[in-house]
């Protein structure tokens, strides 16, 4: 009896480690994407954010959407089952995004203070910590937030007020709270100016000066998970070169080499860009991935599902053709993977 009961004993701890081993293969599979299995369109598809219109798995199977973005719902459950949705029918885990700095509050079920109210460092970690709690909870993982720019003549409640030394320390504080919740924080917008008017509706030049790109080097420092970049076109201590910051090489390039987070663009069907692109706007998708942003905010309420696959067969036709956008995608789509916890391969 004894020799049985060592043998079934034995017997057990080989099937248990045989057990945890598969699962360990299993897991390591699931967390393991070889870039030059996806094909393009999937490339493509991981590079776009975009507000979808109900519960509608064709984001998913046919644009291979790599992100969502959701502000409108009408419960804390309503956006819970939206995000589970869309998370258990997507093959590659979502981003999932929204604006929450306090400003422009996307839930009915939760009153934030604005940025314009922070008083103290202490007060902007425990918003961090508050609205990345909320976040979390509910299943988003990409905020945003926050808002770093500080010439503010349109939203006054955006941006953190004070002397420079205390908005950093605001900054800081905002994106380590919201961080240690596990989301993603995003500074925008890049490289300032997005406040001197209203983008969504104007098409407009504005000076940069260093005191605004301090602001941006210093969330930088902070380990901000993405940038976001603005559509004035600008000039000073940088230069756009007459084009919108959002598609200027002359302004993202640089911000590549000095930051290895996302680099997202502000809503593309704003006017301030879309007014450039009267006719062709379908190219803005390749011009924006040319310029160096890793991801394109397709978010407007009027971002349709057929326009957004226009504008994404338009990305495919050109890259078809152009090895450098090829590559541009491919740098992209790695980065984005890496970030939601993937290990890429070539």
């Amino acid at each position: 009896m004894k020799k049985l009961l060592i043998f079934t004993t034995i017997i057990l701890i080989i099937l248990t480690c045989f057990n945890i081993s598969a699962n360990n293969l299993t897991e390591d599979k699931m967390q393991t994407i070889n870039l030059s299995q996806m094909n393009l369109k999937e490339k493509i598809g991981q590079l776009v954010i975009v507000k979808p219109i109900g519960l509608n798995k064709d984001y998913l199977i046919e644009l291979h959407v790599g992100g969502i973005f959701l502000n409108s719902l009408d419960s804390q459950q309503d956006y819970m089952e939206a995000i589970e949705f869309y998370q258990d029918n997507s093959k590659i885990k979502l981003l999932v995004a929204t604006d929450m700095e306090g400003y422009w509050n996307p839930f009915n079920f939760y009153k934030s203070p604005n940025f314009g109210e922070i008083s103290d460092e202490q007060d902007a970690y425990d918003l961090g910590l508050e609205h990345g709690k909320i976040l979390s909870e509910t299943g988003f993982n990409l905020d945003f937030s926050p808002v770093v720019e500080t010439r503010n003549s349109v939203w006054l409640g955006r941006s953190f007020t004070g002397t420079p030394e205390e908005i950093k320390k605001k900054i800081s504080a905002y994106i380590e709270g919201l961080q240690k919740q596990n989301i993603s924080a995003t500074a925008k917008h890049y490289p300032g100016g997005s406040l001197i008017k209203n983008p969504h509706l104007l098409k407009f030049k504005t000076e940069i000066f260093q005191q605004d790109l301090d602001y941006f080097d210093f969330a930088i420092e902070k380990n901000v998970g993405a940038i976001m970049v603005g559509h004035p076109i600008v000039y000073g201590v940088v230069n756009s070169n007459k084009k919108q910051a959002s598609v200027s090489k002359e302004i993202i390039m640089p911000l590549r080499e000095k930051f290895q987070g996302l680099i997202i663009t502000d809503a593309v069907t704003m006017l301030g860009l879309r007014l450039s692109y009267p006719f062709n706007f379908r190219k803005i998708y390749p011009e924006l991935i040319r310029a160096g942003n890793d991801i394109v905010l397709d978010t407007h309420k009027n971002s349709g599902y057929n326009a957004i696959k226009r504008r994404m067969n338009e990305l495919e036709r050109q890259a078809e053709k152009d090895s450098y956008l090829r590559q541009r995608i491919d740098e992209s789509v790695k980065k984005i993977l890496e970030k939601k916890g993937y290990s890429v391969v070539n």
